[in-house]
């Protein structure tokens, strides 16, 4: 069960993460890749934030009663290694704030590492799985439909 809010959370991040990009290209012809950024850091410390409130409440309506400090510790490095996939796009955006390349340029490697992130995080789940490969294939397959049908409704909500 740990392992799979950990892995629900960086899931949660990455969509996040991507729905903020996509927001950057979409709303904004010429952003400097120092807002996008800013942006970006500040959405994903208080996707963070929520999930961490969320985690926190859940656990003390389901368990009715505070965390220990033991499984509060463990809430809190949960929570705070959903960030760690917001790296990647951070990265392609760090060139483009020095003038390697455009912002524009930084937004789209982004927006392709943060969907190879979530397709490399379906993967990993899917290989887990000890059921047959064409049912571990049409799971896979479902998962990025899926994520690609979120992807698709973050660019038509920003049309």
């Amino acid at each position: 069960m740990h392992r799979a809010s950990a892995l629900k959370e960086r899931i949660y991040v990455a969509f996040t993460t991507l729905a903020v990009i996509i927001a950057l290209r979409a709303h904004d012809h010429h952003p400097t890749a120092g807002l996008a950024l800013g942006t970006l850091a500040i959405t994903v410390t208080a996707t963070i934030c929520a999930v961490y409130v969320a985690g926190l409440l859940s656990h003390m309506v389901i368990h009715e009663q505070l965390p220990t400090s033991g499984e509060h510790r463990r809430m809190i490095a949960d929570t705070f290694g959903a960030g760690t996939v917001a790296v990647p796009p951070v990265i392609c955006l760090i060139p483009a704030h020095f003038g390697l390349y455009d912002t524009a340029t930084g937004l789209v490697a982004a927006m392709l590492v943060t969907t190879c992130t979530l397709a490399a995080v379906g993967i990993l789940a899917v290989r887990r799985l000890t059921v047959p490969r064409g049912q571990r294939l049409a799971i896979l397959t479902a998962h990025c439909l899926l994520a690609l049908a979120v992807i698709a409704l973050e660019l038509l909500s920003h049309r």
